[in-house]
């Protein structure tokens, strides 16, 4: 009571004391203060002061980093990404310039008078220039998807031809290793499909070599159907097959698995690599495998049909409709899809694997309503099978491997087949719209073009001399370059810096044919010289001369900036003489072909 009493005398007298408005301002400048930028109840007093309970919460808080800790960190760990894939994408380009001199310079020397082991050790100098380029390459790409700067260019393609263009690739490795490749596509695949066909490809390389690589006996079968609104590409081989645990890690980074020998010639990347890939494409890989029975790896990705430009016909199941085939070759992927083929487009086809029953079932259906009307035979069964004239009115094919073409029978045969097969070269040769060996030897194994974007090129012949410009300050590079050129009959002239770059292509007289340029150059920006030239060219009417830039830098911007400036092709470094002969054929046939039309 007696506290309750003393407390309340003290506030008696405090507020019965007389107060001027002075004092009072004086009291209240006193209780006003400036709040904190962030107040905090636990920074303003010391632990000692707290409860248990507020102590616990005080000890968390302050070892808890503040937002603006969180947003400075965030910043700088941003900034530290970006330096480093700045850092990177330098060393890429810095690396790639030297490897395209070796790898260059190991083309020139193979063309020089070698003995036997010479060329032994040049290819394995070859092998591991082409390993080492291809490691680079995959490195850039884990960066540029960790840095988050990994875009799709898609546009219209025909996934048919893109994938049996990477078969074809594929198939010297695997004939080599005495193993088959083969593929076979659904009736119903649409002919165009909007996608990313560098990247795509990308994926299938990886997939497919991958398959190749790890298979030693039997084959490797790609199958490609529609499912539920997706593309599924299902890659089968008869490889040694994967554990559980295995088939857990194979798509982690840096994981391998299979042999010693088999892992050496990769990195463990590729695999990752294809998995980011497809989930851009809004797709998966995935992998179905038992030890010692092979694996499946089957690629999905939702089908989207090209917009802009007309999907042509999608239904192609009648194209064989008139054809009855005996397909007579050993059981492989080989066999597997040729049947699947000829049944999705309508034909009908008995595939056996010996010849002993070959004329019975000729002679039984010859006296049906539907007899052969062709017969296919495997180049490792020509020598088993007796071509009876009976056989005569049938339509004989001969299925070869294209290093095995020259030393078969040509005349017991109407017609040949190059293994891989190409879904088209089928049709024609069976429809009959393709006879003979001339034009089949032509035709019937198509090479990619340019436009399909696969290393395998068909050389232009170039009948005159060329006049060209050279910009190239590393010279190995350019040494590499000259001697290739000069070869093949052409005048090069060569500058090492900008200036020297614009002083030649702005001289006066007749411009020159083509114009190849380093995208980095001391001296100033090479495209700042493309870019005066076009205007040039606009103000004089004149027509446009062909430029390509080669570059060691793999970043989208950087290939559109000298797009942009007026650069027709862009090469990446190491580049294959053979597809730079190849570009420049294409671009001076473009310029013929303008020439005509003005």
């Amino acid at each position: 009571m007696r506290t309750l009493a003393e407390l309340q005398d003290r506030l008696t007298k405090a507020f019965s004391q007389p107060h001027s408005a002075e004092g009072q301002a004086e009291q209240l400048s006193e209780l006003i203060v400036e709040p904190p930028a962030e107040m905090d109840f636990f920074a303003a007093v010391t632990p000692r002061h707290l409860s248990p309970l507020q102590n616990l919460i005080f000890q968390l808080k302050r070892l808890s980093p503040g937002r603006h800790s969180l947003k400075n960190r965030l910043k700088e760990s941003e900034a530290a990404s970006e330096a480093k894939s700045r850092r990177l994408s330098t060393v890429v380009h810095e690396i790639r310039t030297p490897l395209n001199g070796i790898l260059g310079m190991t083309h020139l020397l193979s063309q020089t008078k070698l003995t036997a082991e010479q060329q032994n050790y040049l290819s394995g100098i070859r092998q591991s220039g082409h390993l080492l380029a291809q490691l680079v390459d995959d490195i850039l790409d884990l960066s540029t998807m960790e840095a988050g700067r990994f875009r799709l260019n898609t546009r219209a393609e025909n996934l048919r031809q893109l994938l049996e263009s990477v078969v074809e690739m594929l198939s010297p490795r695997a004939h080599e290793k005495r193993i088959e490749i083969a593929a076979t596509f659904a009736a119903d695949l649409p002919e165009l499909l909007d996608f990313d066909p560098a990247r795509l490809r990308q994926v299938l390389f990886n997939v497919m070599g991958n398959a190749v690589k790890f298979t030693s006996s039997g084959g490797v079968l790609v199958r490609v159907t529609l499912a539920e609104a997706n593309v599924e590409i299902a890659v089968i081989d008869t490889g040694p097959g994967m554990t559980p645990q295995e088939q857990a890690r194979i798509f982690g980074e840096f994981e391998q698995v299979g042999s010693v020998e088999a892992r050496s010639g990769g990195t463990g990347l590729g695999l990752g690599i294809a998995s980011r890939i497809l989930a851009e494409f809004d797709g998966s890989l995935s992998v179905k495998s038992r030890k010692g029975e092979g694996s499946t790896f089957t690629i999905r990705f939702p089908v989207r049909l090209a917009e802009d430009v007309a999907a042509g016909e999608t239904d192609r199941s009648g194209m064989l409709a008139r054809s009855c085939v005996i397909l007579l070759a050993p059981q492989g992927p080989t066999a597997q899809a040729t049947v699947a083929t000829i049944e999705a487009l309508g034909g009908r086809c008995r595939h056996l694997s010996t010849t002993q029953d070959v004329s019975m079932l000729i002679d039984r259906a010859a006296d049906g309503q539907a007899p052969f009307t062709d017969l296919i035979v495997d180049h490792r069964l020509a020598s088993d099978y007796a071509c009876e004239p009976l056989h005569k009115p049938l339509h004989r094919i001969l299925l070869v491997n294209p290093e095995e073409r020259a030393s078969q029978p040509q005349d017991l045969f109407d017609a040949w087949l190059i293994r891989p097969l190409r879904e088209r070269s089928l049709v024609d040769v069976l429809s009959g719209r393709m006879r003979g060996f001339s034009r089949i030897d032509n035709q019937s194994q198509s090479v990619p073009s340019h436009a399909d974007g696969i290393e395998a090129f068909v050389p232009f012949d170039i009948q005159r001399e060329l006049d060209i410009v050279l910009a190239e300050d590393d010279p190995v590079s350019a040494m590499l370059l000259r001697t290739m050129l000069q070869k093949n009959g052409h005048k090069v002239r060569w500058v090492t810096d900008v200036p020297s770059f614009h002083n030649l292509v702005r001289a006066p007289g007749a411009p020159p044919d083509l114009i190849i340029t380093d995208l980095n150059m001391p001296g100033g920006d090479p495209l700042d010289v493309v870019t005066d030239l076009r205007e040039a060219e606009k103000t004089m009417n004149s027509l446009a001369v062909p430029v390509i830039v080669l570059t060691g830098e793999d970043r989208d911007e950087a290939l559109q900036n000298a797009l942009t400036a007026g650069a027709q092709r862009v090469l990446q470094k190491p580049v294959e003489p053979a597809r730079l002969l190849a570009d420049i054929g294409h671009l001076l046939s473009e310029n013929i072909a303008r020439q005509r039309l003005r």
